[in-house]
């Protein structure tokens, strides 16, 4: 039994699971793998984080398969369409900033639009902009030969 438990563990850290890594307040690294619940590791670099996540995570297979848990199968993103490979990243920011889809997408389409056009012009309807009093733009001399400059 142990054998075959084993065995398993083993292949299953072949599998290309998703793994995500940031720095914490005091400067270590922090490494999880996307599809396993609360397989965490640090580390002082992120090399060391990762390698202790590889350790972590055969210690996650193993207590799953002895206990008869269910292990998630690795994400696939290959051969997804544009459209649904940005949907998919846009809903694991939203879970990493810790908000919802919708005040994601309306929070970096509005930090966009505020680059675009600036917070002056964003912030004001059509009526405002229809009645905004543009400055007349002042005619610059330009000399026709250089004794003219002055």
């Amino acid at each position: 039994m142990k054998n075959e438990i084993a065995r398993k563990r083993d292949y299953l850290r072949t599998l290309p699971y998703g793994i995500l890594s940031r720095r914490d307040e005091e400067g270590d690294w922090v490494a999880r793998v996307v599809e396993l619940p609360g397989c965490t590791a640090h580390g002082s670099t992120l090399a060391r984080a990762i390698e202790n996540l590889d350790e972590v995570m055969a210690l996650w297979f193993e207590d799953a398969l002895t206990s008869g848990s269910a292990i998630p199968e690795p994400r696939n993103d290959e051969g997804l369409p544009s459209g649904k490979w940005l949907h998919k990243k846009l809903i694991e920011l939203a879970g990493r900033e810790q908000v919802s889809f919708n005040q994601l997408v309306t929070s970096v389409l509005s930090e966009a639009v505020g680059l675009r056009y600036g917070p002056e012009r964003v912030c004001r309807s059509r009526a405002q902009e229809a009645q905004l009093v543009r400055p007349a733009k002042r005619a610059v001399a330009i000399p026709k030969r250089a004794m003219d400059i002055e």
